[in-house]
């Protein structure tokens, strides 16, 4: 892919690569993206409302020398910018279906239903944030990565895995506490996968548009237990994975993995005193007050320099190895008796052992080792 960023009319552009690419052979080139960028003031976040520019960003796919060319327009504030270059880590690939979505078949025996006549919805995955835990130090050491070979590990949705999470039950909106709610969540919209037909497509483009409302009009969440993959032998103990299936006012829907009950340590909660002191009572309500409040959680309003920071941890090598090259670069025009006179002055220090020296010492001790611990014979 080939993305070019460009002040200029983007058909313009497309005209100058028509003509520069008559005589290229692209066969190896699956996209250009051209980018136009509007010429206004840069702002900085604190001065964006939201994340997408005031005008909507217009997609025109213009087909030239066998191939598509992605022509987009966005506005020259940081907040779009930034938007752009986030949107490569995305995968936008259509090979194949990321997710299978299962619902009971419906009817009066769609409990004793058998599996085969479970309703399928096709869908992709999608990451909603950056793992925090994946960048290094930024943490503080209170979060630590997940073990990738942990069977509950819940991070990782890879796009070459098939998915199937089966519906158990539903729940109610108010119905879930956020205590026992782990792990990143993600979103799921229908699939783009091109090798169903457009039929399949439209079809299960419209039925998941109507889970999501009736979804919605109920005000319910949906429990899904992941299911095993077909490959795995019958001996095998599988732990099952439980999510809740979030809806929204968009045409998508948010999974965050649940709790199960081996992962629950005890607590206990006291119940909330219905009365308080107005001693203490007062003071709480002064400090509350004092509190601006917002509609909503708007993150484009924080920052927490995290660019910054990366930014130094990639410069910290380059001086590291520059600060080495000094330390081993000759001193130059400095006298002998200076020399000689440092020797004299500064303490003798200790020579490290070679490796070899590590290595003979070592099999000594783990000779010495089994001597003593092992029999005669």
């Amino acid at each position: 892919q080939i993305t070019i960023l460009t002040s200029q009319s983007g058909k313009d552009v497309v005209k100058q690569l028509e003509k520069e690419l008559k005589d290229i052979d692209l066969v190896s080139l699956r996209r250009i993206q051209v980018i136009e960028v509007l010429k206004r003031d840069f702002l900085e976040p604190e001065d964006v409302e939201q994340c997408i520019p005031a005008e909507e960003p217009s997609n025109n796919d213009i087909a030239i020398l066998g191939m598509d060319i992605d022509v987009q327009t966005i506005e020259d504030n940081v907040i779009s910018l930034e938007m752009l270059f986030k949107a490569w880590l995305h995968d936008y690939g259509t090979e194949r279906e990321h997710l299978h979505l299962l619902l009971p078949s419906g009817g009066p025996s769609h409990a004793t239903a058998p599996k085969s006549t479970l309703m399928c919805l096709k869908c992709d995955l999608q990451e909603r944030l950056l793992d925090p835990t994946l960048l290094s130090g930024t943490v503080d050491g209170a979060m630590r990565a997940a073990d990738l070979n942990s069977p509950c590990h819940m991070a990782a949705w890879p796009a070459t895995v098939l998915y199937k999470l089966r519906v158990v039950k539903a729940l109610k909106s108010e119905g879930v506490c956020e205590s026992v709610v782990y792990g990143l969540p993600f979103i799921i919209k229908p699939t783009s996968c091109w090798q169903l037909d457009w039929d399949e497509l439209e079809i299960n483009q419209h039925s998941f548009h109507a889970l999501c409302q009736s979804l919605l009009k109920r005000k319910w969440m949906l429990l899904a237990k992941r299911e095993p993959p077909n490959t795995s032998p019958n001996w095998n103990t599988v732990v099952h994975s439980y999510y809740t299936i979030v809806p929204s006012d968009s045409a998508t829907l948010l999974v965050k993995a649940v709790a199960v009950r081996e992962l629950l340590l005890p607590s206990t909660f006291p119940a909330l005193l219905a009365e308080h002191p107005e001693r203490v009572h007062g003071p709480i309500e002064s400090a509350l007050n004092s509190l601006e409040v917002e509609v909503a959680y708007n993150p484009l309003h924080l920052k927490s320099n995290l660019y910054k920071y990366l930014k130094s941890m990639l410069y910290k090598p380059l001086h590291r190895q520059q600060a080495q090259l000094r330390d081993q670069r000759p001193e130059r025009h400095q006298p002998k008796q200076h020399q000689s006179r440092a020797k004299a002055t500064v303490a003798p220090l200790l020579m490290a052992p070679s490796p070899v020296q590590v290595l003979r010492a070592a099999a000594v001790r783990r000779e010495s080792c089994e001597r003593s611990l092992l029999p005669k014979e």
